[in-house]
């Protein structure tokens, strides 16, 4: 057997990656050592740039309406309600999809996987990664499947989609820095009444840490997270009723608040938490996304979402590549743009989880005293609220320093610069026509470029940039200049965005000579490509 892209775990993240591939003309072969889709979750937050993303593949409509839109969290300590946050709409103006959606890491497998299937492609479910060989031009995989049947597939690339204990990492000798917290997770499916905040994130802090009550589909249908006691870590063999009483006990610590009472629990399950980080995110051609390249605490929903967005930026990229259209030097930029982001996140949480679970008495005393107070203060004013949905949404990843990302003119302070996610605005796209969401009109299989203040040249345009890039001039109109102004985007301007909407090339008037330069210099296109045919010629190295 032979496959442009051999993806190893049938995860979230390999499930995201399989997708975008296919719907770019790239064979891809997706294996899984599990008999099937996961159907318990740890992962429950969906973000706004995760969403983005799924409109494309045209399942965001599903996601919305299988999960639950966290309205606000609630905060309760020692059994009383000491704060509220709203959320709802935190990020109205920013993203299609502005708030956090509660929705398992499960149904979300659901619907990538059907989505994949739509397009013809199944996941060969019961079969491992036994053993990987470098090749010249590709990868050899041996497979194992359940009734001992042994695959050898050939690769020109592969993907190690295969999570915290990952065969692709471990085969390319690839180092998992980091270490294991010592607490306990444990995660519970639960049909319950009680204090809970209905529709709301309800956490309830404890000395020694806290339990996070999602609401899901359904009523009284809350999935519990939280830590386990000191007292019962060591036990094999924890089940539900080990620690219902304890949970209880600290929601319950008020006598004027509604009892907390399980009526079942479906599903429990106890985990170690780990903050790690893969050494590098490639060697040679294979490559390594979600918890195979990056592992932390589950603090702000960011696990799952960050694993999407790895296969998202890393997609395009190697379509490009295996279609014979870039050079294969464009593939650097995965690991220099990612890298940044996996750091920041370890960090990020790093930090936040030690503050919920610090022993120190002034750790505790700010957790239990002020913390609730300062968060609940610090989200009236919209400033305030506009960076926290920046930030816990994903939308403001930035790769500022990226080989991808150049600026030719100065811009104000606040305007979208090279690197940043495009802002999401409506606009006319013909002066007789409605407002527009932009982010509709976008093809996230092409660059689009957007000229602002001056129209598309007739000629000067890079040979061949119609196959690679969609091109709209915006018409001068009051509700375009309204929308710019909001924006901080200046006229005359121009915006190349690449496929994942981030801003590649910007600059004030069209330089044709510059935008050939960047397609050339940054993205390594490769000039008069015929495309496909690139496999014939290295397929017999591949058969070595």
């Amino acid at each position: 057997m032979k496959t442009d892209v051999l993806i190893v775990g049938a995860g979230p993240t390999g499930l995201m990656l399989a997708n975008q591939l296919v719907r770019r003309g790239v064979k891809v072969t997706i294996v899984d050592r599990n008999p099937g889709p996961s159907v318990q979750s740890k992962a429950l937050g969906v973000q706004a740039r995760t969403l983005e993303i799924y409109a494309y593949l045209g399942i965001a409509e599903q996601a919305v309406t299988l999960g639950r839109r966290a309205s606000g969290a609630s905060i309760w300590i020692k059994g009383r309600r000491a704060a509220r946050v709203p959320l709802g709409d935190i990020g109205a103006d920013m993203s299609p999809y502005p708030y956090l959606l509660i929705l398992g890491q499960d149904e979300n497998e659901k619907l990538l996987g059907e989505a994949l299937r739509a397009q013809g492609v199944s996941v060969l479910w019961n079969t491992r990664l036994v053993d990987l060989v470098h090749l010249p031009d590709g990868v050899r995989a041996k497979l194992d499947q359940e009734n001992e049947t042994t695959i050898e597939i050939t690769a020109r690339w592969v993907a190690g989609c295969d999570g915290a204990h990952s065969t692709v990492r471990s085969a390319c000798n690839i180092a998992f820095t980091g270490a294991p917290y010592q607490h306990v997770f444990y995660v519970a499916d639960t049909r319950a009444t009680g204090s809970m905040a209905p529709g709301e994130l309800n956490v309830y802090l404890w000395q020694g840490g806290f339990h996070l009550f999602f609401p899901m589909r359904g009523n009284d249908h809350w999935r519990v997270v939280g830590i386990v006691p000191a007292a019962q870590r060591s036990r094999d063999q924890l089940v539900f009723g080990d620690i219902a009483p304890f949970i209880r006990t600290e929601v319950n610590a008020a006598d004027n608040v509604a009892g907390l009472a399980f009526q079942s629990c479906t599903w429990f399950s106890t985990y170690h938490v780990h903050h790690r980080r893969a050494e590098r995110f490639r060697d040679r051609r294979c490559f390594l996304l979600g918890d195979a390249a990056h592992i932390h605490s589950p603090v702000g929903a960011q696990g799952m979402n960050t694993g999407l967005q790895d296969a998202y930026n890393l997609a395009w990229k190697l379509a490009l590549v295996v279609t014979g259209q870039a050079d294969e030097a464009l593939l650097d930029s995965y690991e220099t743009e990612r890298i940044p982001v996996a750091d920041r996140l370890l960090r990020t949480t790093d930090r936040a989880f030690t503050f919920l679970i610090s022993p120190h008495w002034l750790a505790r005393f700010f957790r239990m005293q002020v913390f609730q107070k300062v968060i609940a203060f610090a989200m009236r004013y919209a400033r305030t609220r506009m960076l926290a949905f920046r930030t816990i949404s994903q939308i403001g990843i930035r790769y500022a320093n990226s080989p991808l990302s150049r600026m030719l003119a100065h811009i104000p302070k606040g305007a979208p610069a090279a690197g940043d996610r495009f802002p999401w605005l409506h606009l006319k796209f013909s002066s007789a026509g409605p407002a527009e969401d932009l982010f509709r009109k976008l093809d996230d299989t092409r660059f689009t470029l957007l000229l602002f203040g001056q129209a598309l040249p007739g000629a000067g345009l890079p040979d061949g940039s119609s196959r690679l890039m969609s091109a709209y001039s915006i018409p001068d109109d009051p509700t375009n200049d309204r929308a710019l102004a909001a924006a901080r985007i200046l006229k005359p301007s121009f915006y190349l965005l690449r496929p994942d909407g981030h801003i590649g090339l910007a600059g004030s008037a069209l330089d044709g000579t510059a935008l050939s330069s960047y397609f050339n210099d940054r993205v390594k296109i490769r000039t008069g490509s015929t495309g496909r045919d690139h496999w014939n010629e290295m397929a017999p190295n591949l058969r070595q």
